[in-house]
């Protein structure tokens, strides 16, 4: 593991055990100084590569009222999904949002109209053009919008958005309804360890608009939005040795027997990704070599989400029994984090802060609290040893686990701030 973590979960484990002491467990610790380095470390990483540009923070990676109201406050805006996420945001005070999503219908264009003068609307079909025009001109506003575009580098995605090469079509039906502002190109790539993708989809805008566009059309694109997730380098998490596929839905017979067994080794195996710096220079590289050229006017937008919300929370949970040497049960579930991420998928480290260590890791199966057999939280404990009453942490375990929560059988527990000791 690396060294780095062991630094920082050094410096948070007194704050971490005051919070529990003072608000009992489990709960999750919002981290705004988090949320501020890794925002101001993405924003910074594209302006050293000679490229400004605008965040719009995907609130489904993790919708918390706090680290909402954070990258508003670092002066970003907030990319919504649904009339509930763009709730959030008008309540968070943001004054830039994005409203990206299919399906969209009367219920969402009448919260959006609702609020024009600081949403930008990214289409996915003509029903939806043609139902936002009708609804804006009875309403005499005029709303800001751009088409999500698919090309080669989304595929497995075609559910959303059209085509790349029905741009124009769309450009021109956009251009008869005067309540439409029609100025914008939407695309997304997740799942990103390099930025190869970004850079194909870049180049095939570049030769489509080159192509199909006047230069005074091009002139008047006012934004190309660049949607997906790039991973933080410090994820913290790797991927379990039975199953680093990702496609085992449940453990193999025998597993846990070898995991408790300290079979496997590594025990875990880190996902490689790439440096911010490479991103954020390629990109702004592609963009210079690619977009400056046929949309030189466009602001560009990105909708970082993992990047800003993985470092945002931390997770407190108590030992409530122990059961045997190597099992025990804690006092919250994984309705906490909605799916059986760790159980299967995603090894994350564990550090037991009251009696604490960095030295040793010991396999210790941590169940959760739920009536299921289906609920471990992990495999591996960092610690000296392992008592009842013992306060674990899952430290920066933001991204996609909040916004899975669930109350299934059992609550969602409450966010304390890290400042909040």
């Amino acid at each position: 593991m690396n060294q780095e973590l062991f630094n920082r979960i050094k410096t948070l484990r007194q704050p971490l055990l005051d919070i529990a002491h003072k608000h009992g467990t489990p709960i999750y610790v919002y981290d705004a100084q988090e949320v501020c380095r890794s925002y101001d470390e993405f924003t910074s990483k594209f302006k050293e590569a000679g490229e400004s540009v605008e965040v719009f923070f995907a609130m489904k990676s993790n919708p918390c009222r706090q680290l909402l109201k954070t990258v508003v406050e670092q002066g970003g805006g907030l990319d919504a999904s649904s009339n509930r996420e763009l709730t959030l945001a008008l309540e968070a005070g943001a004054k830039k949002i994005i409203y990206t999503g299919p399906a969209k219908k009367e219920g969402d264009f009448e919260l959006i109209l609702d609020h024009a003068d600081r949403i930008t609307v990214n289409l996915e079909t003509e029903r939806e053009l043609t139902l936002l025009a009708g609804m804006a001109k009875k309403r005499k506003v005029k709303i800001r919008c751009g088409l999500r575009i698919i090309t080669k580098s989304q595929s497995g995605w075609t559910k959303f958005g059209l085509p790349l090469n029905q741009l124009r079509e769309f450009y021109d039906k956009a251009m008869n309804y005067p309540a439409i502002d029609f100025c914008g190109i939407h695309f997304h790539i997740s799942f990103n360890i390099n930025p190869d993708n970004y850079v194909k989809t870049l180049k095939d805008i570049y030769d489509y608009c080159s192509k199909n566009f006047s230069q005074a059309e091009l002139a008047a694109f006012k934004y190309l939005d660049i949607g997906g997730g790039i991973y933080p380098v410090q994820t913290w998490e790797g991927l379990y040795p039975w199953n680093a596929d990702l496609e085992l839905a449940a453990c193999p017979k025998g597993t846990v027997e070898k995991i408790m067994n300290d079979e496997f080794q590594p025990r875990f195996i880190p996902m490689t990704i790439n440096p911010i710096e490479k991103f954020t220079r390629t990109i702004a590289g592609a963009i210079k070599d690619h977009i400056r050229p046929v949309l030189p006017n466009v602001k560009i937008y990105i909708e970082p989400g993992r990047y800003i919300s993985q470092n945002s929370l931390h997770i407190l949970l108590s030992l409530t029994d122990k059961k045997s040497n190597n099992m025990g049960i804690l006092d919250g579930g994984n309705n906490m984090i909605g799916w059986e991420k760790y159980q299967n998928f995603w090894y994350a480290p564990v550090f037991n802060l009251t009696n604490f260590s960095v030295e040793k890791e010991i396999p210790f199966l941590l169940y959760g609290s739920l009536c299921t057999p289906d609920d471990i939280w992990g495999y591996y404990v960092y610690c000296s040893n392992m008592q009842e009453g013992d306060i674990l942490c899952l430290p920066y375990q933001g991204a996609y686990t909040y916004t899975l929560a669930q109350e299934f059988i059992r609550e969602i527990p409450i966010v304390v701030n890290m400042s909040d000791i």
